[in-house]
């Protein structure tokens, strides 16, 4: 099987889209299956300030298993609105016609946001060849939770419009979550095209390391309880909660470290000096490599995201990798999120946006040793047991190959979606 998978961003870079399109190309690839991968040079504003980042456009064989294509695109590390757009505009351009000359593939995969779906298009009917969509994201209601775009503006209205045209051109869609399945559903796309893959992680990536390996803690963190937040310092985390939570813990052996680049890095920082907050410590963007070991010399760790609608039907996809890493989890995120900590008994999942919870959650965690070694573990069962990315893999693997033998009786359809109001679909 031939494969041809879209995603703008990809390692080095570290995004949960980039990690999602890298474990299916290598996956795939380990299979058998003839893996072609077209995407950017690193091109987040976080990513532009991490000095390992580091590719160029052109071809990148990854040692023989896959092709990786990079295209050129508009790169800034401002973040605003018209300058991000233009950046997923361009990549649409470069990437749908370097795609128009690497063969035609069996299937094509278009790994979210939305944009990259639209770069695909031009190959789904130019090769005719089936499409499946992976639905990390929901495009534009992100945006507009987090203050990018205005909510039922122009621009927010025109991207619903869009976003329900390129449903149409998918031969199937997988979501990650059921919430993101009842969404689509709610949409008017037939369940019989609709699929859930959660995201998984690579259990040698993120086996105990070795203690020559591990990360030694500053002198400022010996003897402290450390909450560890590793990922994206951006405007939908809403991690101004921590800190609150940082200033009420000030007297108690307790320090946070957020290990990441984000939009709102700065604004942070600059909020944890003017409260004073020598419990709180930012560290920057490290390769994903390291995240192991960082995760290792932490006590518990922290998965956040601001309270929405939309936000209750999604699972970021590090909290795969912190129960796999065999660490309690401080869930400040609702729905179904919340639903996946409980039900593993691997953390304790408090309100979104509620500081004072939170503190009290850590404190919990602070005095009972014990339990934190019993939430870690289960965590780590549950993630060899039930998300490791190998099986996310072959479920993937399984549902091409139906895709492709489908398509080839079938020829090239279209989903047929029927408008309606929906009552699922998250509003902003």
């Amino acid at each position: 099987m031939r494969v041809l998978i879209f995603t703008q961003h990809f390692p080095p870079e570290t995004m949960a889209t980039g990690r999602r399109a890298f474990s299916l190309a290598e996956g795939l690839s380990r299979a058998g299956h003839d893996v072609v991968v077209v995407t950017a040079v690193p091109n987040h504003p976080a990513s532009l300030k991490g000095a390992h980042l580091r590719a160029r456009v052109g071809g990148e064989p990854d040692a023989g298993r896959f092709r990786v294509l990079r295209v050129p695109l508009y790169r800034s590390p401002d973040s605003r609105p018209v300058k991000r757009l233009l950046t997923y505009s361009s990549f649409m351009v470069s990437a749908a016609w370097r795609s128009l000359s690497v063969g035609r593939p069996d299937v094509i995969v278009a790994v979210s946001p939305l944009p990259t779906g639209f770069a695909a298009v031009p190959a789904r009917f130019w090769y005719r060849a089936p499409l499946v969509y992976d639905l990390q994201d929901i495009w534009p209601a992100s945006a507009a939770v987090v203050g990018v775009l205005r909510a039922n503006g122009w621009m927010f209205r025109a991207l619903k419009v869009f976003e329900r045209l390129f449903y149409v051109c998918c031969t199937a869609i997988v979501g990650i979550t059921r919430g993101f399945k009842d969404y689509l559903l709610g949409l008017g796309l037939p369940s019989e095209r609709v699929f859930v893959i959660p995201n998984g992680v690579d259990g040698r990536l993120f086996a105990r390391p070795r203690a020559s390996h591990r990360v030694q803690r500053p002198k400022g963190l010996v003897g402290k309880f450390v909450v560890g937040y590793i990922g994206n310092l951006g405007l939908a985390q809403n991690l101004e909660t921590a800190l609150d939570a940082a200033r009420l813990l000030m007297n108690e052996p307790v320090a946070f470290v957020f290990v990441g680049d984000g939009v709102d890095k700065q604004r942070l920082q600059a909020l944890a000096r003017r409260h004073g907050l020598n419990n709180a410590e930012f560290l920057g963007a490290v390769s994903h490599s390291d995240v192991p070991s960082i995760m290792e010399a932490c006590d518990a760790l922290l998965v956040m995201l601001r309270q929405a609608p939309l936000f209750d039907i999604t699972v970021p996809s590090k909290i795969y990798e912190y129960m796999r890493a065999g660490k309690p989890i401080l869930c400040s995120v609702g729905g179904e999120t919340a639903a996946l900590v409980s039900q593993a008994c691997c953390g304790v999942a408090v309100a979104p946006s509620d500081p004072e919870a939170l503190a009290q959650a850590v404190r919990g965690l602070l005095r009972d040793p014990q339990r934190c070694a019993i939430l870690g573990e289960n965590g780590r069962r549950a993630a060899v047991e039930k998300y490791s990315s190998r099986r996310q893999v072959n479920e993937y693997a399984r549902l091409l190959g139906e895709i492709v033998r489908e398509h080839s009786r079938t020829g090239l359809r279209r989903l047929v979606w029927v408008p309606r109001p929906s009552s699922v679909v998250p509003r902003a």
